[in-house]
């Protein structure tokens, strides 16, 4: 008969040991992204052409 206890029990390390690893990889993406420098945005906005200006009601 299987011994359910300790199939249990490594089932229950295995997964803490997951929930860890992913807690320390969110913790990192986290650090790496705080410490980076401010992209730089720019608006693009279309240039009208003076033909276009949008629907007329």
């Amino acid at each position: 008969m299987p011994d359910y206890a300790k199939m249990y029990g490594e089932l229950f390390r295995a997964t803490t040991k997951a929930i860890e690893v992913l807690q320390q990889a969110q913790i990192k993406a986290e650090e790496m992204y705080l410490s980076d420098e401010e992209p730089l945005l720019f608006i693009v906005r279309p240039e009208r052409d003076g033909g276009d200006n949008g629907p007329t009601d």
